[in-house]
């Protein structure tokens, strides 16, 4: 039976992630609602239909959007991927007529609680949960880290996807010279940075249960050590496992959720860094693996059980990685089961319009972006 869903957030980043995976079930039938008229993902062959609604801060007007849309198209389903989109619905979702439509949500206090990275730490410590030394920094409060080994890093209490704001100080000097020069008007968290390697863990959960996880180690970082990775190895360890099962417990969690966390060489201990309320940008690699987690979501919220499926141990790379990786090793270029088996490039090649655009997108912004840094530049010289 085919199973209409729709995706009510799909100016978000992660949509063409989500698409590339949810339609792997031939069964769904994708919807696509957008406060963004033209982005790449309208122009795939996997949707249904696509729909423009232009932005509104009224969240009831949103909801009223998503609930004509539902209507309009007979909806089975409407899955937010992003932090926006989940937290709205959870926070009115008693009180939405088509609730009922709604797929596995996090309750609104648990949502805030793993959202915000303060109150993240803060859980942490009340349940006896490994994390990096944590403190809150503001004007009122700005010794807050005196006492902190360093190097240490600072970031917002929220939404810091993708590693923006996101900084690294080995001294007291540069944290004081980067302080002094950001007048903060809001809290931020200073954390001391854990000596060991990146190892995240994606989770599809219902009450606190883990329905469904894969647990993946950084092989490959970007540039900057803080925006997502280029490639992983997917791995199990028994002690993360735990850890994370115990975390998604606590905050009896419902939805996905991608648990970022650092190993600790110093003290062989997994920390717990921060937790992705959302759709991560590794959903592909996921998928390679042999777990298709927007699906498994979907099947969760119809009721429909399954068996906690069990995935494949390989590698993975991103298109940035594959290329990086390629410029490196020439070889790589004929390892043509590779790259259809470890990489998005058999994702690209059934529905490639999305991604050719996307990357057309993605260079026009970088070419205007220096364009006017240019004319500013120009403008300058001539005061």
């Amino acid at each position: 039976m085919a199973i209409s869903v729709l995706i009510p957030d799909g100016e978000s980043h992660l949509l063409i992630y989500v698409i590339n995976t949810l339609s792997q079930a031939k069964e769904v039938n994708i919807y696509v609602m957008s406060n963004i008229r033209h982005i790449p993902v309208r122009y795939s062959r996997r949707i249904q239909n696509f729909s423009y609604f232009p932005k509104t801060n009224d969240e009831l007007v949103w909801i009223n959007n998503v609930k004509e849309e539902s209507e309009r198209h007979n909806i089975d389903l409407i899955l937010p991927i992003f932090e926006d989109a989940i937290e709205t619905l959870s926070k009115y979702k008693n009180e939405i007529i088509f609730k009922d439509k709604l797929c596995l949500l996090p309750n609104n206090v648990d949502y805030n609680k793993a959202n915000n990275k303060w109150s993240l730490a803060e859980h942490l410590l009340v349940n006896n949960m490994s994390f990096p030394r944590s403190a809150l920094y503001s004007k009122l409060n700005p010794d807050a880290f005196k006492h902190f080994r360093f190097p240490v890093i600072i970031k917002p209490i929220l939404k810091s996807g993708g590693g923006v704001g996101v900084c690294l100080f080995n001294n007291n000097e540069e944290l004081q010279i980067y302080l002094l020069d950001n007048n903060f008007d809001k809290e931020r968290i200073i954390q001391e940075y854990v000596n060991g390697y990146d190892i995240g863990c994606s989770v599809l959960c219902q009450s606190g249960s883990i329905l469904a996880f894969t647990i993946q180690k950084a092989t490959m970082v970007n540039s900057n050590p803080f925006e997502p990775l280029l490639g992983v190895e997917f791995v199990y360890d028994d002690a993360l496992f735990e850890l994370v099962n115990k975390l998604m417990m606590s905050l009896n969690w419902s939805g996905v959720a991608h648990i970022d966390l650092r190993f600790d060489v110093d003290n062989n201990i997994y920390k717990v860094i921060e937790v992705n309320t959302r759709f991560w940008g590794s959903l592909e690699a996921s998928m390679i693996a042999g777990v298709n987690f927007p699906y498994l979501h979907c099947l969760a919220s119809l009721n429909k059980n399954f068996e906690r499926p069990e995935y494949n141990l390989v590698k993975y790379l991103n298109l940035k990685g594959l290329v990086k990786s390629m410029l490196k090793n020439i070889a790589l270029f004929l390892n043509f089961k590779f790259i259809m088996n470890n990489t998005p490039v058999r994702f690209a090649l059934k529905d490639p319009l999305p991604t050719i655009l996307k990357y057309m997108f993605f260079a026009k912004n970088i070419f205007m972006s220096k364009l006017k840094n240019k004319l500013k530049l120009r403008v300058n010289s001539m005061r």
